[in-house]
């Protein structure tokens, strides 16, 4: 049994579902990609799930109805890449009517969590994104704040989704320790988690990350599985329904990855992997 899945974008045009019920072990959330040419529209409505969009590259000009009345109308995103510019997102709750439209062409990157309410549609521009930078040396790192967990940036704009991005330094760590989400305990809480990724270097543009999933027994010592993908491609998502999780980009490689959480209710709390808590004077 794979714990881990990788599943690769078809490339589709409009809106293409890469990561659902019917062909995960997810129980709470999926992934989904828009991808769009210069001059064409995508219009639909959303059912039994609420979606929060996050532009990669490229312009969206949004229009979202709900409950009889244009919430957003003509909202715009722009972004040239992922590293450098700040994102902008789109909030669509269950029932709402949906149009993206692109003047010059873009990709949009969607997670969506089960529900069958959700909050009023929101717009959220760059400006509006919380960003910090802690960690030191090859564990410094960029994070970004969308709609954040209780407590964080944008909390109560979505129901159930906890969104962000993160950007490593060349050849850094992402979220090392290592951390999992997978009982109710006091030091954690269930929650399912999907990663995407984009990647590029100054020598060749391209690159790769190692994405590395294992458990430990209750002895915190002894491993129960193990698992690595390597992925070289910015064509990419990974479901995470357990287990501790944490990337690794590859040596001159800088890595860009957008993530998404949910559960049954939103919370967070999460377990790191207490062997390295030596580490965490230079981590944050």
């Amino acid at each position: 049994m794979s714990f881990t899945t990788v599943y690769r974008f078809q490339n589709l045009k409009g809106y293409e579902h890469v990561i659902s019920k019917g062909n995960s072990h997810m129980a709470y959330m999926g992934f989904g990609r828009i991808l769009l040419q210069a001059g064409e529209a995508l219009e639909y409505t959303v059912q039994g799930e609420e979606q929060a969009i996050v532009l990669q590259q490229g312009d969206m000009i949004c229009r979202v109805e709900y409950g009889g009345a244009a919430v957003i109308d003509g909202a715009v995103g722009r972004r040239k890449n992922v590293y450098e510019d700040l994102p902008s997102a789109l909030y669509a709750p269950p029932g709402a009517k949906v149009q993206i439209r692109s003047e010059g062409g873009m990709e949009a990157r969607v997670f969506t969590a089960y529900c069958q309410e959700g909050n009023a549609p929101y717009f959220c521009p760059p400006e509006n994104v919380a960003e910090g930078e802690p960690g030191e040396y090859i564990y410094k790192r960029r994070y970004r704040h969308i709609f954040g967990q209780p407590g964080k940036h944008n909390d109560h704009i979505t129901k159930l989704l906890i969104v962000g991005e993160t950007v490593s330094v060349p050849g850094g760590w992402i979220g090392f320790p290592a951390h999992r989400h997978d009982y109710e305990t006091e030091k954690e809480c269930v929650l399912e988690e999907i990663f995407s990724f984009q990647m590029t270097s100054e020598g060749t543009g391209k690159g790769g990350v190692m994405q590395y999933g294992y458990d430990l027994a209750p002895d915190g010592q002894t491993r129960l599985w193990d698992e690595v993908n390597v992925i070289e491609e910015n064509n990419a998502a990974i479901a995470l329904p357990k287990g501790f999780h944490t990337t690794v980009a590859l040596p001159g490689t800088q890595a860009y990855l957008l993530w998404g959480l949910a559960g049954e209710t939103k919370r967070y709390q999460v377990q790191f992997d207490e062997r390295y808590s030596w580490l965490k004077g230079c981590l944050y």
